[in-house]
């Protein structure tokens, strides 16, 4: 008897063995009857065929999320179909149990490599909410071995009000302010907003790390990564980036995790560490080895520098120039208890002067607000501030009605204070990874001023794409970061080429808000909600927002001309008519 074995691809060596079905050779006669038991023959093997493919599709369908789990690669790879010809049941029923052996020991290699995948260790690179989000998501995945290096010092604990807004000293006076100040006036919002200090949301991700997987995470801060470079290790010719940290001796903490190779910074045996002495304090050299690096260390990232210079890989950094520079500096304001009768939920205050001097103001939630002064370079009115009474005459003269949330002590602080600059526009691409182990992360892959609260946010969304991408490939590294490049590289362009059009002055920023907001109001189905709105609007994707901001400009264009068009034949018209009647006149 002629006969096929199918093994479904994908299917778990339990199902394997209900995939298997015996299929007739097309064509082949199972007798020699003649022609039409020939034909009746084929007929019932084409039917046969049919159904055993029918069950062969669905059960290997309704085991994809199941098998996934347990094995993710290709269970058996064997073509559709496969000729044996068996002497007798016997050897039949030996040839199945071969094939069932050889799927369940390819299900066990499965499962054993997605362990190996999970434990192998993995390198975060940059403390902000990027990095965390990072770390946070390999581990809640089941990484196993992650360690998480910071150049700067840890940050205070999210609730140590002493950093964050003294509780004691200000309750009697502080929270949201009941009513509007004079000289200010109120306007409606369409949507709810949350304010949080960025360096407060680290230390939030900071304590759910370690709460929740310390056993799965190291944590190391005061570790500055000075170098990196790829290279194949192993038999296998795996790549692995090398990545040199240096420390100054007792500028950190670290802490140590099950499956980590390192508890303190020290010399391991799988880390190669040196030292070496300056003139003031030791410095502690050593080098990390990974086949999954992530680079969340901001718009100066030392991984992204690397990259950049390696020619191996088509990627590069898009910079833009500043054309609109900015600094700033903050300062804390505590409402008097007269003025915070009640507390909405949602009050943020934007002051806008002719001089060139702004202040914006964000509520905190203790209930202090973070003022945040912003001026141009070398200001001469900024730069003369020596005093408290300096500070005070400058309250008094631009932002009269936020003086009397300004503490005494705050004043010489404002005054001493350095000027801190906002970052430049720069954007990565076309891809965002390195071979095939490294990727990259928040202001490492978009940089752009936090007008609009995009930086972070953005950078959150990095972290969840790369989930994503890590859920459509089992976790293979090497194929997570080149799936990460093709779903988020064009949104990173995206994003800041939308951001850089907003910082400038009524051309590029007030004038097409205006048009965007009339237009839309018209023709809602038409033209899009204005820039601010739409990036507000989860559902669009920012290369999505470009897309239909595009296409609004052609058409606005279009429209205007159109408008130009007509009021020219308008003119035309009035102007031949106004010569008749002048003409008419001087016949008379």
């Amino acid at each position: 008897m002629h006969c096929n074995w199918r093994i479904s691809q994908g299917v778990p060596a339990r199902q394997a063995a209900a995939a298997l079905q015996p299929l007739p050779l097309h064509g082949r006669p199972l007798s020699s009857s003649g022609s039409s038991s020939s034909s009746s023959s084929s007929r019932r093997t084409a039917a046969t065929w049919r159904r055993s493919r029918a069950i062969s599709s669905s059960s290997s369908s309704r085991s994809v999320k199941t098998a996934s789990h347990l094995c993710p690669r290709p269970v058996l790879q064997l073509p559709p179909r496969t000729a044996c010809t068996p002497a007798s049941p016997a050897a039949a029923a030996t040839t199945a149990a071969r094939h069932i052996a050889a799927a369940a020991a390819a299900a066990a290699a499965g499962t054993a490599d997605a362990a190996a995948r999970l434990a192998a260790p993995v390198v975060v690179i940059g403390g902000g909410p990027a990095g965390l989000a990072s770390a946070l998501m390999l581990a809640r995945r089941g990484y196993s071995n992650v360690k998480f290096f910071e150049r700067l010092s840890e940050p205070p604990a999210p609730g140590d009000l002493s950093v964050w807004g003294n509780f004691e000293q200000a309750r009697e006076r502080l929270y949201m302010i009941g009513h509007l100040p004079p000289l200010s006036s109120m306007l409606p919002l369409t949507y709810k907003t949350r304010c949080i200090q960025r360096d407060r949301l680290a230390s939030c991700l900071l304590q759910e790390l370690r709460e929740k997987y310390s056993d799965a995470v190291s944590v190391t801060f005061g570790a500055r990564c000075v170098q990196a470079d790829w290279r194949q290790s192993g038999s296998g010719g795996q790549e692995v980036c090398r990545l040199t940290f240096q420390q100054q001796s007792g500028s950190s903490s670290s802490s140590s995790s099950t499956g980590s190779t390192t508890s303190t910074i020290s010399v391991t045996a799988s880390s190669s560490s040196s030292s070496s002495s300056s003139s003031s304090e030791a410095v502690t050299e050593w080098v990390e080895e990974s086949s999954f690096v992530i680079g969340a260390d901001g718009a100066g990232s030392s991984l992204r520098a690397a990259m950049e210079t390696s020619s191996s890989t088509p990627f590069s950094v898009k910079r833009f120039p500043d054309k609109n520079t900015i600094v700033y500096r903050t300062i804390p304001l505590f409402w008097p208890k007269e003025l915070a009768t009640s507390r909405p939920g949602d009050v943020n205050y934007s002051a806008r002067t002719k001089s060139g001097i702004n202040l914006d103001c964000l509520p905190t939630k203790e209930g202090p607000f973070i003022g945040v002064m912003l001026y141009k370079p070398g200001d001469k009115r900024i730069a003369a501030l020596k005093t408290d009474e300096d500070v005070r005459a400058l309250f008094q003269e631009h932002f009269p009605a936020f003086l009397p949330a300004v503490r005494e002590v705050d004043l010489q602080r404002f005054a001493d204070k350095p000027d801190c600059s906002l970052p430049t526009f720069s954007y990565a691409g076309p891809v965002l990874h390195y071979g095939h182990s490294t990727v990259l992360v928040g202001d490492a892959i978009h940089t752009v001023k936090p007008y609009f609260g995009q930086g972070v946010n953005s950078a959150f969304e990095d972290v969840a794409v790369l989930e994503k991408a890590l859920d459509e490939t089992d976790d293979d590294a090497g194929a997570a970061v080149r799936r990460y490049s093709q779903l988020r590289a064009k949104d990173a362009e995206a994003l800041v080429v939308l951001s850089h059009s907003l910082d400038g002055g009524f051309t590029t920023f007030v004038g097409p808000l205006i048009l965007d907001s009339m237009l839309h109001k018209l023709a809602p189905k038409i033209f899009s909600p204005n820039i601010i709105a739409s990036l507000q609007n989860e559902a669009w994707s920012f290369a999505q927002i470009r897309a239909r901001k595009r296409w609004d400009r052609a058409l606005q264009v279009g429209l205007l001309a159109a408008v130009g068009v007509v009021l020219l034949r308008m003119a035309a018209a009035l102007l031949g008519l106004a010569s008749k009647l002048l003409g008419r006149v001087g016949a008379v």
